[in-house]
C-alpha cells in the first residue's frame, strides 16, 4: 500500500483505468491506438495507429523517447503512412513498399510519423524472441500506456522513476540523446528502479489493472 508520504513526495493518478480486458487501448490524448495481435504461432504482437488528426503525430511526437533493448530486436512493417527511425543517430524513413525494419537489441533508438506523411501511420510490430523474463511484452505495454493516460486525464506530470521501473522490468533502457557507456546507463536504471521507485517511492513494475488477464480455457 502506498503511503501518504510516498504521494507527496510523488503524486500519481488516485484511479487507475482498468484496460486489461480491452483488445485495444491509446496512448495519452488519444494519438495512437495500440490493437493486441495474436500471431498465427501464438505469439503477441501489435497493429499500432498514429492518427494523423493529432497535433503530436502531425508534429513528430508521438513515438516514444529514445530507448534500448536489451535482450530483444524489435520489427516494424509499415502497412499505411510513413514511419522515421533513428538507429543509432541515423534516421530513416520507412512505407508500405519497404521491406521489415529490424531493430536489433542494443541498439539506440526512436520512432515517430514522419512530418512529412499525410495520412495516419500504421504498422504491424513485434519483438523476438519472447520466451524470456523482463522482456518488451504485451504487458509492459498496457502498463506504460495505462499509465500515462491516467496522468494525462489527472493533469499529472509521469513519474521519470515509475516509467523506468517500467522499462527496466522489460530489460529496456531510457538513454538521453548523447552517448552513455551501457554498463553505466544499466547501472542507473537498477538504482532508479529498484531502489528509488520500488524502495522509497512505492512504485510496482505493473498493475493489475493494466495487465492482460490471464487466458482461460
Amino acid at each position: 500500500m502506498v503511503r501518504p508520504w510516498q504521494f507527496w513526495l510523488s503524486p500519481r493518478p488516485l484511479h487507475r483505468t482498468n484496460i486489461s480486458e480491452q483488445a485495444f487501448f491509446h496512448a495519452a490524448g488519444d494519438a495512437t491506438r495500440f490493437d493486441i495481435i495474436i500471431e498465427d504461432d501464438g505469439r503477441w504482437g501489435l497493429r499500432e495507429m498514429h492518427d494523423i488528426k493529432s497535433p503530436m503525430v502531425k508534429a513528430g511526437l508521438s513515438g516514444p523517447p529514445l530507448h534500448i533493448h536489451l535482450l530483444q530486436d524489435e520489427f516494424f512493417k509499415v502497412e499505411q503512412g510513413i514511419l522515421a527511425a533513428s538507429l543509432d543517430g541515423v534516421v530513416s524513413r520507412v512505407t508500405k513498399d519497404d521491406d521489415v525494419l529490424c531493430i536489433p537489441a542494443g541498439t539506440r533508438h526512436r520512432f515517430w510519423s514522419d512530418q512529412s506523411s499525410t495520412e495516419s501511420l500504421i504498422f504491424h510490430g513485434w519483438a523476438h524472441p519472447q520466451d524470456k523474463n523482463n522482456i518488451l511484452d504485451e504487458n509492459f505495454l498496457r502498463n506504460l500506456q495505462g499509465y500515462l493516460a491516467d496522468c494525462h486525464n489527472s493533469n499529472l506530470e509521469p513519474s521519470l522513476f515509475q516509467l523506468i521501473l517500467f522499462a527496466y522490468n522489460a530489460s529496456t533502457l531510457l538513454t538521453p540523446p548523447f552517448w552513455v557507456p551501457l554498463k553505466l546507463l544499466t547501472i542507473l536504471h537498477y538504482v532508479s528502479a529498484s531502489w528509488i521507485a520500488e524502495g522509497l517511492l512505492g512504485y510496482e513494475p505493473s498493475y493489475p489493472e493494466y495487465s492482460a488477464k490471464p487466458k482461460t480455457a
